[in-house]
């Protein structure tokens, strides 16, 4: 076999093996997805956000730690707010961790009240809230639903990547319905989430393994998108954020993949 032949068929035996493994990692990931029901997989993600660190741009962090959440928002969260929030306006941000982008919208001079489930991270961003003279400000809520309380607001912000740990799409615009009831029309609401590609053929395999073991069990269907990372999380297409968005009662006005994956939309 000459070298060039060679150099061929090793390309095509590397393909094949990335394909093999990631068929492997599909399967696995959709194994644990289809046998952990939604009380466990809620108790992996309190766990995570609780105890858990994650790294952003080589920082390792934790949600509660004062210093996340006197970081400010991020780039992307800070052009896109400055586009499409009315200053000065009342904000009600859901998901809303340890304060870090309540605490960074009042510093702003918004109006601003977060609802955060995870009663760790309220308890640690309640206090730092206080300290700093936002005694009030952060609050608890209950799990995957917009805050229950009839509260009227200029505009919602989603915090960071909690959509996307909203299981299932009836529960994501259920949301969605709930917060366009809080909102005036023309007012914006902000999303982030993580994007994956339309025909990513791992998340097919990891949604057929899942439901295979869930049809067993007798559980709730998982959906293409929905996958296993330090906890649950569901990767979305632009044409999913949007039609979801839609069937909640607003139109998408911007939709981004990079830096990471947000969406702003209007009440219709």
């Amino acid at each position: 076999m000459g070298p060039d032949r060679a150099l061929r068929a090793y390309a095509r035996a590397r393909e094949r093996r990335r394909r093999a493994l990631n068929a492997l990692n599909a399967c696995f990931d959709g194994f644990w997805l289809g046998l952990l029901d939604r009380e466990a997989l809620e108790r992996l993600d309190e766990h995570f956000y609780s105890d858990g660190h994650d790294e952003l741009a080589g920082r390792v962090f934790s949600y509660r730690d004062d210093e996340h959440n006197r970081s400010g928002l991020h780039p992307w969260e800070q052009a896109a707010l400055e586009r499409h929030l009315p200053p000065g306006g009342r904000v009600i941000v859901t998901g809303a961790g340890g304060g870090r982008e309540v605490l960074a919208l009042l510093e702003r001079g918004f109006d601003a009240v977060g609802y955060e489930p995870n009663p760790t991270l309220v308890a640690a961003g309640a206090e730092l809230l206080r300290e700093l003279g936002h005694a009030g400000r952060l609050r608890g809520s209950g799990r995957d639903a917009f805050p229950d309380g009839g509260e009227r607001a200029d505009a919602v912000l989603v915090g960071w990547g909690s959509y996307m740990l909203i299981a299932g799409s009836e529960r994501r615009v259920a949301f969605l319905r709930a917060a366009r009831a809080a909102l005036p029309g023309g007012a914006p609401l902000l999303c982030s989430f993580f994007v994956r590609p339309p025909d990513a053929r791992y998340f097919r395999i990891l949604a057929r393994t899942a439901n295979a073991v869930r049809r067993l069990r007798n559980r709730e269907r998982v959906e293409v998108g929905d996958t296993l990372a330090e906890n649950f999380v569901h990767r979305f297409t632009r044409e999913e954020v949007e039609r979801e968005l839609a069937l909640g009662g607003f139109r998408m006005v911007e939709f981004a993949h990079r830096p990471y994956g947000h969406a702003v939309a209007v009440a219709a």
